[in-house]
């Protein structure tokens, strides 16, 4: 029996201001923009994103299709996670684009530098890269008490 298999996972994201989200995700990340779908009325149904290896979907808000933005909803349940050469820097490019912190770039007791932002449209965002590998054994002799 053949069975279907995943070729990719690709967020979709929605947003107040597509333009606006997409000159976010072009300062902060060096997004690319690859494909545009637009409706007749002028509504972007979808832009496909390339962010290095990745890609995105990013939509407008449409109420009556229930595509409804963070800030719409009250937050947002999901992280994404960026991985990156140097978090540090992305970091600092996101907030210059208009990101604020979540919780600032640091080494963690899991073997990354990871931090999160959230960006302008409310979705939340961890930047990190890995510095060492550890076995599950070591992050749990690594974890500290409060977590």
């Amino acid at each position: 029996m053949n069975h279907a298999r995943a070729l990719g996972l690709v967020p979709h994201l929605f947003v107040k201001d597509v333009q606006a989200a997409l000159s976010f995700y072009r300062k902060a990340f060096g997004a690319v923009e690859l494909f545009r779908n637009v409706l007749p009325d002028g509504t972007v149904l979808f832009l496909e994103l390339a962010i290095g290896d990745a890609r995105l979907l990013l939509s407008e808000e449409i109420p009556q299709l229930d595509a409804l933005a963070p800030g719409t909803i009250g937050g947002t349940p999901m992280l994404l996670t960026l991985e990156t050469t140097d978090p540090d820097d992305l970091a600092r490019r996101a907030v210059f684009a208009g990101a604020s912190i979540e919780a600032p770039i640091q080494e963690m007791f899991f073997g990354e530098r990871y931090g999160r932002i959230v960006d302008p449209d409310g979705h939340r965002w961890a930047l990190t890269t890995k510095r060492e590998q550890f076995t599950p054994a070591d992050i749990d002799d690594r974890t500290p008490p409060e977590v």
